[in-house]
């Protein structure tokens, strides 16, 4: 999850550097809000954003946007939260509006705060986690690329590169299962159909989960992420993962099974 944090503190610059002024202005500290210099820097990482996207693209074949569910989803959470907020200030208008001077309550500037913080959600949503989440999942391609380079005896290579929580802050984490991502890569000079059995293992070498992977058709020197049926196929090819698990795999066996494509 490092470079998805890194690169939401990065969007977050340009509204905290906006919400910074904006709070001097009230205290009187400056004479009007710095806006402009937040929003250049915010369509510069946009654009930049959509340079590593293109490229992205160009290297890994990862599709530019994200699923329709994932979309979908993720424009309820920016109209639900946003919805929220405006009901609330609505409903103190309604009740208190008139006993509260504009100092403690305003509804234009609840408004106005309601809208930048749904366009701040939008941008962590829609564009500075998809990237982190993107080079993310190339460095693990990379990571898996050099883990089976070397493995030019073997039929397949089977490589586990990741296996972590994905969530941002370690109180949240508590309940949160592990996610794994293990790569398969056909060394064979032809198209082969392939299933791997799974035992993950704990730090203590405590069975955690034992999964059959689906049957996968890997080309010659293809890799791909091994897919169980906990992969979800409704997300992003950098949001998936092979399975989870209540721990983080320490060790792990496996055995597999190929044969030509029927």
């Amino acid at each position: 999850m490092l470079f998805v944090m890194v690169s939401i503190l990065i969007f977050s610059i340009p509204g905290l550097w906006f919400l910074w002024t904006s709070i001097d202005f009230k205290l009187g500290k400056r004479e009007k809000i710095s806006w402009k210099t937040p929003v250049i820097l915010l369509i510069i990482l946009v654009f930049s954003s959509i340079l590593i996207h293109i490229y992205l693209f160009k290297t890994y074949g990862f599709p530019i946007f994200q699923t329709n569910i994932e979309t979908v989803i993720g424009m309820a959470i920016v109209g639900l939260v946003a919805g929220i907020i405006l009901i609330i200030n609505v409903f103190v208008t309604i009740t208190m509006g008139k006993q509260l001077p504009k100092s403690i309550h305003d509804p234009k500037t609840v408004n106005i705060l309601a809208l930048c913080f749904a366009i701040h959600l939008f941008i962590i949503l829609f564009i500075a986690a998809p990237t982190g989440k993107k080079v993310a999942f190339a460095a693990s391609i990379n990571q898996a690329m050099a883990a089976t380079q070397n493995a030019d005896t073997e039929e397949f290579s089977i490589a586990l590169v990741s296996s972590e929580r994905e969530c941002l802050r370690s109180t949240s984490c508590r309940s949160t299962p592990y996610s794994n991502q293990y790569f398969i890569q056909n060394n064979l000079s032809k198209t082969q159909e392939v299933q791997v059995k799974i035992r993950a293992l704990n730090s203590s070498n405590e069975e955690m989960k034992v999964i059959d992977s689906k049957i996968m058709t890997l080309k010659p020197n293809e890799l791909r992420l091994l897919e169980t049926e906990e992969t979800s196929e409704d997300s992003s090819v950098w949001n998936q993962y092979s399975f989870q698990t209540d721990y983080r795999i320490a060790t792990y066996q496996h055995l597999l099974r190929f044969r030509d494509p029927e």
